[in-house]
């Protein structure tokens, strides 16, 4: 990755947390000496070791300058029905770049710009999903995927398979049968469930299945599905890649081969993103990797005053030690995320004053939503889940703090 006398990310981040956290204290990413950030065999390796940059850069500076080659400080809007002769519903030169700049992150041959992260998916599924076909996808997945599952595929003859993924032996008996596509989320929405990526690509792709992975919740920072096997990698980029809750946004990135095929899905779907909205990712993107090495040491602060509290029963962060998921998520990340679940004791709604009560996540505000207990999903009584902003975390805990006291 360039040159070998450039400082690394990890080392970078590792010598001067105090900047990167902004006075947080030692825990999370910014933590070298914790007990969930090891030495040289665990946060930071999967990225610096596969990461290759088109210019011989690091991460970070491709976030600023890959795709930039307009001459101007922001790429300009091409908002124009046809630019260049080209009719916008098959692309423009401001979706165009923007295209370059996240493949260029996900180390990926092509990109793809959709209206929406369920634009994204719902393309890319239907391409390779078609009556008599088989995907084998994890039991909580996002509830629009869901939706498309129930509503769409399955009533026009796919088979969806739902199972627990985290227990690879249960993917290994669903792959027994023909399978085309194997579907997951790195993270699950909501309930933090943490899949093995390179194992699970291994047995799909032994039973000659495609893997589909949504990466939304960690961002091509923290991850790059691509790096370890996954055919095509999916973002709702409305969420972190954009950050500040201004526009929908979705993203596919893949080989040429796979994502021209997308391509022309989009093309008669019509799901293409605006090019307005392709403008704001750009400026979203640039900060990329500050922002989420905030959310991660904000996250991790906030899990572990959640873990402690008398009104909370369980706390799902993968970055806690004790979480289930946190051996596998500490082996393929380079930070466990701004997500995570609690639950609580109780069965009164929290009150927050400072976070947000709404339904989306990536924000740079704290957001949390309330989850109804859901079997099929493995989703518990009393179970929220809590989009981490970059605030202060000891405002963020005050504020949980006021809003999870039990009434004298």
């Amino acid at each position: 990755m360039g040159d070998e006398n450039r400082i690394s990310r990890r080392h970078l981040l590792s010598t001067s947390a105090a900047a990167a956290t902004a006075g947080l204290t030692a825990t999370g990413a910014a933590a070298d000496d914790s007990e969930s950030l090891g030495d040289d065999d665990t946060l930071g390796n999967v990225l610096t070791s596969s990461y290759e940059s088109y210019a011989g850069h690091d991460v970070t500076t491709d976030a600023v300058h890959a795709g930039e080659d307009s001459g101007c400080s922001s790429y300009p809007i091409h908002q124009g029905t046809t630019n260049r002769g080209r009719y916008s519903r098959d692309g423009n030169p401001t979706i165009d770049s923007v295209e370059v700049k996240i493949k260029r992150l996900e180390g990926a041959e092509f990109g793809l710009g959709a209206a929406c992260g369920m634009a994204a998916i719902s393309q890319t599924l239907l391409t390779f999903l078609k009556q008599g076909s088989r995907m084998v996808y994890h039991r909580c997945v996002y509830d629009g995927t869901i939706g498309l599952v129930d509503s769409v595929l399955t009533p026009s003859g796919v088979d969806c398979v739902s199972i627990d993924m985290t227990d690879l032996n249960q993917l290994k008996k669903a792959l027994s049968k023909k399978t085309d596509v194997v579907y997951f989320e790195v993270h699950s929405n909501p309930t933090l469930d943490v899949v093995d990526v390179t194992e699970a690509v291994k047995l799909a792709h032994d039973a000659g299945a495609m893997v589909i992975v949504d990466n939304t919740w960690l961002s091509p920072y923290l991850m790059q599905p691509l790096a370890l096997g996954a055919d095509i990698v999916i973002h709702s980029a409305t969420k972190y890649m954009m950050g500040h809750g201004n526009g929908l946004v979705g993203i596919a990135c893949g080989p040429r081969e796979l994502l021209e095929q997308v391509q022309r899905t989009r093309k008669y779907v019509g799901g293409i993103m605006a090019p307005m909205n392709a403008f704001l990712l750009h400026q979203g993107l640039k900060t990329l990797p500050m922002r989420m090495d905030r959310h991660c040491a904000n996250a991790m602060k906030v899990a572990e005053f959640l873990g402690g509290h008398p009104n909370v029963k369980r706390v799902r962060y993968p970055g806690l030690p004790g979480d289930p998921g946190h051996a596998v998520a500490k082996g393929q990340l380079n930070g466990f995320g701004g997500m995570l679940g609690f639950e609580t004791k109780t069965e009164t709604d929290l009150s927050v004053k400072l976070c947000k009560k709404w339904i989306s996540l990536g924000d740079v505000e704290t957001l949390v939503a309330r989850y109804r207990e859901d079997e099929r999903r493995g989703i518990p009584e009393g179970y929220y889940r809590m989009s981490v902003g970059i605030e202060d975390p000891d405002d963020i805990i005050a504020d949980l703090k006021q809003a999870l006291t039990l009434p004298r």
